[in-house]
């Protein structure tokens, strides 16, 4: 797992750095809305690009990865990140609508450490976030 001092390369955040990438703005809000609330920075992409880009800059304690993303899905994202010497140890929470067991065999198989079927659970998010990475003490 990513180490507390390695939360990012630049600049600093208030509480441990999640990056969520989904194409859906909705799913976005309100994933960031709920773990600002309790704590946490959230970072967000629309796209696996946009999430390599970030990941180049910053280490964020845990990812959250929609699986049908454009262009190159969230099960091929987070296998380019397991590849990553840098960002293997970030744990993955699939949060998608994809929930056959084939799914979740796929994900897991890909790297993800849960994997959460769409529609969105906050107290199930939450409390998946907070076993990875607990919030700071208040």
């Amino acid at each position: 797992m990513a180490s507390a001092d390695a939360d990012n390369k630049k600049g600093s955040h208030q509480g441990p750095l999640v990056l969520m990438v989904d194409d859906d703005p909705i799913n976005l809000r309100i994933v960031g809305n709920l773990l600002e609330r309790h704590g946490y920075t959230i970072r967000t992409a629309s796209t696996a690009e946009e999430a390599l880009q970030i990941l180049g800059e910053i280490v964020p304690r845990v990812l959250i990865l929609d699986v049908m993303l454009p262009s190159m899905s969230g099960y091929e994202l987070c296998t380019v990140v397991k590849k990553n010497e840098e960002l293997q140890g970030i744990p993955v929470i699939f949060l998608t609508g994809q929930d056959s067991p084939k799914d979740f065999k796929t994900g897991h198989d890909a790297g993800g450490i849960l994997y959460l079927a769409k529609p969105i659970n906050p107290s199930r998010l939450l409390n998946a976030v907070r076993m990875l990475c607990p919030p700071p003490k208040r």
